[in-house]
């Protein structure tokens, strides 16, 4: 018998219920892609500006990411 309370496929094998699982890189990206967006369609210069700074701190983050894991045969 299915428990009622979790829908089907939800596939919890042992992580907490409800929580979603995001590999870091994808997460960072979607970071970027929105800081991106907010860059360009912001009418707000303060906002424009901040959002630039969050995309490139994440864009130097996912690059650090990626150099340590280089040597690492993922």
């Amino acid at each position: 018998m299915t428990d009622p309370k979790t829908p089907p496929g939800s596939g919890t094998s042992g992580k907490r219920p409800g929580r979603t699982s995001v590999p870091t890189e994808a997460l960072l990206r979607a970071v970027r892609d929105a800081s991106e967006r907010l860059i360009r369609f912001s009418r707000d210069p303060e906002v424009r500006r901040e959002a630039g700074n969050v995309a490139q701190a994440v864009g130097k983050l996912l690059d650090a990411i990626r150099r340590s894991g280089a040597g690492k045969g993922r």
